[in-house]
């Protein structure tokens, strides 16, 4: 049989506040280790799906426009255009 301490009063009756306010304590505690338990991964994949996206975003596309844009007269180089035949189709 297990033992527990009864918290009682001076006067002899149960001390109801020690545990009412042990009672708030616990639940708030439960609260937080809920909210934890949950917000820790969510915060892990919005993080990874910032860096993916500001990663998209900064890289520059083929023909030399991405983030600002051209970068220069040397951009226009690197575009592959189709070759022009005549007659065939």
């Amino acid at each position: 049989m297990n033992a527990y301490e009864v918290h009682r009063r001076p006067d002899g009756s149960l001390d109801f506040d020690f545990y009412s306010r042990r009672a708030v304590r616990l639940r708030r505690q439960a609260m937080r280790d809920a909210l934890k338990a949950r917000a820790v991964p969510l915060a892990k994949v919005l993080v990874a799906a910032a860096i993916l996206a500001v990663t998209v975003c900064l890289v520059p596309s083929a023909d030399g426009t991405g983030w600002n844009g051209k970068t220069g007269g040397a951009a226009s180089a690197v575009v592959a255009r189709p070759a022009i035949t005549s007659g065939k189709s």
